[in-house]
């Protein structure tokens, strides 16, 4: 290809995506999100017959993912290409008309339906796939599913008189919990700024508290500061001014490794943690010179693999697990040093419904005997089910500290920091069910008993 012609084509793909402005750097420069885009216009330079989508959402903000289903509808409009998406966030990926779904489990066809047929049945919660929060809304009030009621979008559903009372009755059946006491203080951060650069501000002045025993979101566009951050209380990088405190001591005197005895952290990519051949050896890597038996260590490793479902592969190279296994084995070497409080960048990424209910219900365990968790997430399902307070990063800054359910019914706080409202909201409004905020909080209760009584 012609030079001339080679950055045109460079430069269109890139504007498509979003990373013209980023043409000039190096991949190390840019965050996870932004190397995603890269991906995605890398693959569309080419003129190509089909277009094989795998996991395509992963590390997108939800308001680039949205942006990125979009995209990839108008490349399959505008070229006519065939296009397959292997993804996980089902609700995402239905953003856009889909013609087909085909559902794989344990390397069989078990369905290839259109989307109204398929989410109508009980096949997708089966075989570990989540449906979309409006339809489990619309189960949890008594509401039948059917391919007449065109279940496929929040915005094509379709919802008569019955249909709408059966939704207000299931909202004002039970009272919504009572909200609980502020816990004590276990980190504090302190008019918090820092720049890569000199001149570069990708914090600035933040200050926020997280309580004993909590359990937090931080949640914003890609490149709004929330990994710096980690890596800020962390030690991994030191803060241009502000304090951190944890249990009310300040950090600044703390290296990485002494902080690394009360905080966790599990990066957003797994490879970036992984030093050891075998899975038992990294997993056990943290215990060693800590003055346990290795008879301790073994039972210490083992239980906590078999708490994140590893056992079964304790023998295993790493090099043989799915991204997804690998991101359970960082978990298991930081949970294995019982800290105060971990930090964890994009749990669940890659992972399937059922994987991802298993992790986040074993952190919820840890959480409820008084761990500490907090997590930056692009899932917006996450945050809603799991988290009962979120941070809101955008451009370095912390624009909002409130409750999740507050967080994904405010419109203009959603466009602000590249989130993406809840469908539940969307629902809620339809059907003039107010405040939207208590209709996604009783959806939140309802989806805890369910899962509490495993049915």
């Amino acid at each position: 290809t012609p030079q001339p012609e080679m950055k045109e084509i460079v430069q269109h793909a890139a504007e498509l995506v979003g990373i013209e402005n980023h043409l000039g750097f190096a991949p190390h420069e840019l965050s996870g999100g932004q190397k995603q885009r890269v991906s995605l216009a890398g693959v569309m330079v080419d003129d190509v017959k089909i277009l094989l989508f795998d996991e395509p959402l992963a590390n997108l903000d939800p308001a680039t993912g949205k942006q990125a289903i979009e995209l990839i509808d108008t490349i399959q409009q505008k070229t006519d290409t065939t296009v397959l998406i292997i993804e996980h966030r089902l609700e995402d990926v239905l953003w856009r008309n889909v013609d087909r779904i085909v559902l794989v489990n344990e390397g069989r066809i078990l369905a290839d339906l259109c989307p109204d047929e398929l989410l109508s049945g009980s096949l997708l919660a089966e075989n570990g796939i989540r449906e979309p929060l409006y339809v489990t809304a619309m189960r949890y009030a008594g509401i039948a599913v059917t391919p007449e009621k065109h279940p496929a979008h929040i915005h094509s559903v379709v919802l008569d008189e019955a249909d709408t009372a059966r939704l207000h009755s299931w909202f004002q059946a039970e009272p919504l919990p009572a909200p609980k006491p502020a816990p004590e203080p276990l980190l504090e951060v302190k008019n918090l700024c820092f720049g890569y650069n000199k001149g570069q501000h990708t914090l600035q002045n933040v200050s926020f508290s997280i309580g004993k025993g909590e359990m937090v979101s931080i949640v914003g566009r890609n490149g709004a500061g929330k990994s710096t951050l980690s890596k800020l209380i962390c030690g991994f990088e030191t803060q241009d001014s502000g304090e951190i405190y944890l249990n009310g001591k300040d950090l600044k005197d703390e290296n990485i490794r002494r902080r690394a005895k009360h905080i966790g952290y599990v990066m957003q990519n797994p490879n970036q943690m992984i030093s050891k051949t075998m899975i038992y050896d990294e997993v056990a890597m943290a215990l060693q010179g800590s003055g346990m038996t290795d008879e301790q260590i073994r039972e210490k490793v083992e239980d906590t693999l078999k708490v994140c479902g590893l056992y079964p592969f304790r023998n295993w190279p790493v090099s043989a697990l799915s991204f997804g296994q690998k991101k359970r084995v960082t978990i298991a070497s930081v949970l294995v040093q019982d800290p105060e409080l971990i930090l964890l960048d994009e749990p669940t990424a890659g992972q399937d419904f059922r994987h991802y209910t298993d992790i986040m219900e074993f952190l919820q365990g840890l959480n409820a005997r008084g761990v500490t968790v907090v997590m930056i997430t692009h899932d917006m399902h996450l945050m809603l089910e799991y988290t009962p307070r979120a941070l809101v990063f955008c451009d370095g800054q912390l624009i909002a500290d409130r409750s999740a359910s507050a967080v994904l019914c405010d419109p203009e706080l959603i466009e602000r920091a590249a989130l993406k409202e809840t469908s539940l909201y969307t629902l809620a409004n339809r059907c003039g069910i107010a405040p939207a905020e208590d209709f996604v909080e009783r959806f939140i209760a309802a989806d805890r008993e369910v899962r509490a009584h495993g049915c």
